[in-house]
């Protein structure tokens, strides 16, 4: 298991170069899976969903699915609900839009034996969550998760790995 995230780190650009320098210019590094979950310091500082999948979610999806000859499998997660943002607020069309982008990548990909969808924004919500204990409970503010939260979202990849 190598852990790569940077807190705080935007997709654009510095997760794509990130990402490009493991696969491509470390040779002595192998992965099975590769789980990417980005765009939420992307949203929050304005940057578009276009710009945010275009520029930096789909060549990282790419590199990956091009990176045959190991097999390595791909799983891709879209961004969670904040608490400042109802769904059916003006405001969460970007996050809501960058969503779709993602769940369509993965649908139409042609290779559906190495590319797995876990969708954050439907299995861990915030404002259309029916316990409001479980908010207290998940919810650290209205943004991170805490450790309860993020353990609801690896228990979400190791189901997925563990079947595949």
């Amino acid at each position: 298991m190598n852990q790569q995230g940077v807190s705080g780190e935007c997709v654009v650009p510095t997760m794509v170069q990130r990402l490009e320098t493991l696969l491509f210019k470390t040779k002595h590094l192998h992965y099975h899976w590769i789980i990417i979950l980005g765009g939420t310091n992307d949203l929050g500082y304005g940057t578009s969903a276009e710009r945010i999948f275009n520029e930096g979610l789909k060549p990282m999806y790419d590199m990956v699915m091009n990176y045959r000859e190991r097999k390595t499998k791909l799983i891709v997660m879209t961004v969670i609900e904040n608490g400042y943002f109802a769904p059916e607020d003006d405001q969460d069309q970007n996050r809501q839009q960058l969503n779709e982008m993602i769940r369509h990548y993965v649908i139409s990909s042609k290779d559906q034996e190495r590319i797995y969808l876990i969708d954050l924004d439907k299995d861990i919500p915030y404002h259309n969550i029916n316990d409001l204990n479980q908010r207290e409970i998940i919810w650290d503010d209205r943004i991170h998760l805490k450790p309860d939260g993020y353990d609801r979202m690896a228990l979400f990849i190791f189901q997925t790995i563990k079947t595949k």
